[in-house]
C-alpha cells in the first residue's frame, strides 16, 4: 500500500511537491534500485533490515534518485528502518540529514536497533494498546499543592505525565496536573476534609503501558497553612514486549527469540505459540532449547528470574509518607 500525504508532515515544502511523483514513479519500481547502485531483488530484499547511504556513498551520489530526489530536497544521508516478522514488514521509518550534518555511523544503528521494531509498529498501529505489560516499572513522585499546580518534579516525574496524555516527552512540560487527573486532587481534598470519596487512586492505559498514580499526604501536613501539599506518586509499567525486546536484545537473543520469550513469560504452551507464529512446536521447542542454552537457565522459573527486573525496580510506598 503506497502512503497518502496524509500521512507524512514535514517543515521542508519542497516535499510535498516531489514526494507524490516519487511514490508514483519510483517507489518499488527498478528505478529505485539505481539509488544504491544494486539490482532491483537486492534492493527489495533490504527492506528487512536497515540501510545506511554512509555505506553506499559513492554509488548514491552518482544515482538519478539522489539528483532528483535527495537534493532538491536537501537531503545528504539516509537511515533506513524496517522491521518485519519472517517475511511480513510491519512498518518502517526513515531519518534524514541534511548536506552539512556528519554520516550515520553503525553506532546509530546499534543504538536505534533494540527500538526498531516498536518504531514501526508504532508508525504502522499508533493506537493500538497493549493487554500485557511488565510486573515491575519505573517510578516518581510529583508534587502538586490542593489546586493541582506542580511546586516539585523532575525529569521522570514529568515524561510519565506526557507519555500518560499522549503526549510527546520530549517536549511537553506541565505546569498543572492534566484534566484527566484532576478527580485525584478532587478526592484527595474531600478526604482532607473529612468527605466521603473514592480513593485517591487514578490508572491510565494507553499504548505506552499502564500507569498508575496514588496521592499521599506529608507526615507534618498540620504545619502548612496556605495550601495542602499532596504527593503523586507515579509508577509506569511498560508494555510487556518491549522490555523483552530490549532486555533480550542485551542478553544477546535473536529477534525470533526475543519474540518467543514474550509468550513464554505469559506462560502459553508450545502448541499456543506454534499457532500464534505459524511454525511447528517441533520448532518452537527448538527456539526454546537454544534461548535456555543462551542465558545458562533450565526451566520457565529460571527464564522469568532472567528478566526479572526488567523496566526497572517498582519502588515500595514512600517512607516518608501516608496514605490518606
Amino acid at each position: 500500500m503506497k502512503p497518502s500525504l496524509s500521512e507524512m508532515f514535514s517543515q521542508n515544502e519542497a516535499i510535498y511537491e516531489i514526494m507524490p511523483l516519487y511514490m508514483k514513479e519510483v517507489h518499488n519500481t527498478e528505478k529505485q534500485a539505481d539509488a544504491m547502485g544494486v539490482d532491483f531483488t537486492t534492493a527489495m530484499r533490504r527492506g528487512r533490515g536497515y540501510e545506511n547511504t554512509a555505506r553506499n556513498d559513492a554509488a548514491l551520489l552518482k544515482s538519478t534518485m539522489y539528483n532528483e530526489l535527495y537534493r532538491p530536497m536537501y537531503i545528504r544521508h539516509s537511515l533506513e528502518m524496517t522491521a518485519f516478522d519472517g517475511k511480513r514488514g510491519w512498518g518502517s521509518v526513515t531519518l534524514k540529514r541534511m548536506p552539512d550534518n556528519r554520516p550515520f555511523s553503525e553506532r546509530d544503528l546499534a543504538d536505534i536497533r533494540p527500538l526498531s521494531r516498536h518504531i514501526a509498529h508504532a508508525l504502522a498501529c499508533p493506537k493500538a494498546q497493549s493487554l500485557n505489560h511488565a510486573e515491575n516499572g519505573r517510578s516518581s513522585v510529583i508534587v502538586v499543592d490542593d489546586t493541582g499546580k506542580i511546586v516539585m518534579q523532575n525529569g521522570t516525574g514529568m515524561r510519565m505525565l506526557a507519555l500518560a496524555s499522549g503526549e510527546s516527552a520530549s517536549y511537553v512540560r506541565h505546569t498543572r496536573l492534566p484534566d484527566w487527573l484532576t478527580p485525584l486532587v478532587i478526592n484527595f481534598n474531600r478526604i482532607w476534609r473529612g468527605c466521603a470519596a473514592a480513593p485517591p487512586l487514578h490508572e491510565r492505559f494507553n499504548a505506552a503501558g499502564r500507569f498508575t498514580f496514588k496521592a499521599y499526604r506529608f507526615d507534618h501536613a498540620d504545619t502548612m497553612t496556605d495550601h495542602t501539599f499532596i504527593a503523586i506518586y507515579a509508577e509506569h509499567f511498560a508494555p510487556l514486549a518491549f522490555e523483552i525486546e530490549t532486555r533480550g536484545f542485551q542478553l544477546g537473543l535473536s529477534e525470533r527469540q526475543r519474540q518467543l520469550c514474550t509468550y513464554l513469560l505469559l506462560e502459553r504452551s508450545h502448541g499456543d505459540i506454534a499457532q500464534l507464529l505459524g511454525i511447528r512446536e517441533s520448532t518452537v521447542i527448538d527456539h526454546v532449547r537454544k534461548i535456555y542454552g543462551k542465558l545458562d537457565v533450565h526451566s520457565l522459573g529460571q527464564l522469568k528470574a532472567a528478566f526479572h527486573g526488567v523496566g526497572g525496580d517498582t519502588d515500595r510506598r514512600p517512607m516518608w509518607a501516608a496514605n490518606s
